[in-house]
């Protein structure tokens, strides 16, 4: 039997002896002499087994820096980019090819007219039979020739802005066009294929970029903003009539509002026009071989046509709007939009 004295002795917590003389901080047990000793190296074990996990990951660490390249998520980048590039080259020939052969087709075009025009020349000079009108249109039409020539407008790069590798394509857009110069406060925008009228009221005139001379060409275009009782013109001026805000009464002016108003040679005719609201589109029509142009809202399907008098208007002709309302948006449209 126990005595009183063992009783209120501290017992060891492994061989529950009454001989508990050493108490752990940590877990607040008491340990007897020997066991305290076996208690101590366990937590020696323990910490050489934390020190050992922390060497580890150390050294992985370290070789991950060292290696970074062998990294999984690396080499799937690479991967990616090995991917993204061969994408990309196979693309670019492809579309090399396609552009060669779209080129090709321009050049053979060029050689026609170049032909036409050569053939005019010398039957001409057989016959001495040429004048500054002819000599004016040969000149205006080589001018056209050779500006196509180098810059051909019926083919074109389109380039995908969304995409975060911007995908590009060859357009097929036909003949196009491009804003290039205001007389007032009007904003060319998106490698001008979009006017925008400022936010004043008064007139301001937009022309395009190309020239007419020969051959016929069909612009597109989308009223992006128009006030209900906005007002627009679409039509042409000759390239030698110099600018200004209310060009619509320029002599060499020729083209609608959508007030009901007519303008031949700048003079005014009160007759009935297309509606033109926003959100429509409409297709302009210039024919320098029959000397007309003609406008159409694609929405209502109806035409309105006018007759050009050369000698008011003259060779070469330039695409010519004018906008009034604050705001005004115009969209030059791709012959495939």
């Amino acid at each position: 039997m126990a005595s009183s004295t063992d009783s209120t002795k501290i017992l060891c917590a492994i061989c529950k002896k009454a001989k508990g003389q050493f108490k752990c901080e940590g877990c607040s047990q008491a340990f007897c002499p020997n066991h305290s000793i076996e208690h101590r190296n366990e937590l020696s074990k323990q910490f050489d087994e934390i020190v050992f996990t922390y060497d580890s990951i150390q050294q992985a660490l370290l070789q991950q820096t060292q290696g970074l390249q062998q990294h999984p998520l690396v080499q799937k980048l690479n991967q990616w980019e090995a991917d993204s590039i061969l994408k990309i080259q196979q693309v670019a020939q492809q579309l090399r090819n396609e552009l060669s052969n779209e080129l090709m087709q321009c050049t053979s075009g060029t050689r026609k007219e170049l032909q036409a025009v050569s053939n005019e020349l010398k039957q001409s000079r057989e016959d001495n039979d040429y004048s500054e009108i002819e000599l004016r249109k040969w000149t205006q039409k080589l001018e056209s020739i050779e500006k196509e020539f180098r810059n051909p407008t019926d083919v074109g790069i389109y380039e995908d802005p969304t995409a975060l590798i911007r995908n590009i394509s060859i357009v097929h857009q036909g003949i196009f066009d491009a804003f290039d110069l205001t007389s007032g406060n009007g904003k060319i925008e998106e490698n001008g294929y979009v006017v925008t009228k400022d936010n004043l009221s008064g007139h301001i005139e937009v022309r395009g970029k190309n020239e007419y001379t020969t051959g016929n060409y069909t612009l597109r275009f989308q009223v992006e903003y128009l006030m209900p009782n906005g007002w627009i013109f679409f039509g042409i001026i000759s390239k030698f009539t110099p600018t200004k805000n209310e060009s619509f009464t320029s002599s060499s002016t020729y083209g609608w509002s959508n007030r009901h108003q007519t303008y031949t040679a700048g003079n005014l005719d009160n007759s009935p026009t297309l509606e033109v609201l926003e959100g429509d589109v409409i297709a302009l029509l210039i024919n320098c071989d029959e000397q007309t142009i003609e406008m159409t809202n694609e929405r209502l399907n109806r035409t309105q046509k006018l007759s050009i008098d050369t000698h008011q208007c003259l060779f070469p002709w330039k695409l010519h709007l004018n906008l009034h309302k604050p705001n005004t948006k115009v969209r030059i449209l791709f012959a495939n939009d």
